[in-house]
Order: structure tokens, then C-alpha cells, then sequence
């Protein structure tokens, strides 16, 4: 899994995450689904995970995130059949300090960059722990990656402004 910003997008979350400090990281929810035991599967399989929902709330010192992971289990067969699916959503809780307020930006880029990467080693100790007790062989998570965003071009370099055209009667 990959968490991908701009130098611009990673300066404004630092803003943010100068004037916070985490308070805590509790699993809010979970479903869990597997395939029936006597189901076959061909090999090799195949773990599937990925950010399904980022959202946050911030009320006083404190600042909220909510982070969803949903983690697929697929074989080799044609169409794939799915072994097992698990969705879960953390809850992380920063306090603010020196009564900082931060502005909306900060509040999402810190979401999906830095409250994500307090999140995963959460989740992946989840999935370890879930799939153990589904009776499925624990299967290893990649490590989260941060990598540059490159910056896009501003919109006029992509849209030209129209040639202006004179049209009859608008003299």
C-alpha cells in the first residue's frame, strides 16, 4: 500500500502534526467474512489490501480520525473465489496543543497521510490476529510505503484559453 503527496500537501499536515500528540488507537468496528469450510481453493492466493475510508472530526483539543481498511483473500481460480474479507475501521485520537486550530487542508492531508500511517501497524496486527482465528494461514502484509506525488501543472498550462472569435453581431 502506498500514501502518495505532494511536498506542498506534506508541509501543510506537518503544520498539524507539529501541534498534536496522539492519545490513542482503538478498533471501532469490524466484519469478517470467510468461505465455508469445505471449500477448495487453488493456490496460489493472493491478499488484497487497501484504504477503503478516511474520515475525521475535531471538536476542542481534540482531533479524530477514523481510518478503514479492507483486506481481500482471493485464489487462483478463473473467476477468482474469495477466501475470506475483513473491514475494519480505527479510531485514532490526537490532542491539540496551544489551542491550535487547524485549517481544513491540514486536517484532510493529515488524515490520509499521517493518521494512516499511525493506523497500519494496527491493522496489520489485526488481520494476523483475525485470520488465525478463521482458521486461514496468516498472510504477510506489505509495509505501508510513502512515496512523492509529482505536482500537477496548473490547470491553464492543461486548458489554453479559447482563441476569441468574432461571431456576427457581437461587434
Amino acid at each position: 500500500m502506498r500514501i502518495s503527496q505532494t511536498t506542498e500537501q506534506i508541509s501543510a499536515l506537518r503544520s498539524l502534526q507539529d501541534h498534536c500528540e496522539i492519545e490513542g488507537i482503538t478498533l471501532e468496528s469490524c466484519t469478517v467474512t470467510r468461505a465455508k469450510a469445505n471449500a477448495t481453493f487453488l493456490q496460489p492466493f493472493s491478499v488484497k489490501p487497501q484504504l477503503s475510508n478516511v474520515a475525521f472530526s475535531h471538536g476542542g483539543e481534540h482531533f479524530v480520525v477514523e481510518v478503514s481498511f479492507e483486506y481481500a483473500a482471493w485464489d487462483s481460480s478463473e473467476p477468482p473465489e474469495r477466501i475470506f474479507c475483513v473491514n475494519c475501521t480505527f479510531e485514532v485520537c490526537y490532542r491539540m496543543q496551544d489551542g491550535y486550530v487547524p485549517t481544513d487542508a491540514e486536517k484532510t492531508l493529515f488524515s490520509r497521510g499521517t493518521a494512516v500511517f499511525n493506523c497500519w501497524p494496527y491493522a496489520r496486527e489485526f488481520l494476523r490476529d483475525i485470520t488465525s482465528r478463521l482458521g486461514h494461514q496468516v498472510p504477510v502484509l506489505p509495509l505501508l510505503r510513502i512515496t512523492p506525488k509529482k505536482t500537477e501543472p496548473p490547470v491553464e498550462k492543461l486548458n489554453p484559453a479559447p482563441a476569441t472569435v468574432a461571431l456576427p453581431g457581437n461587434r
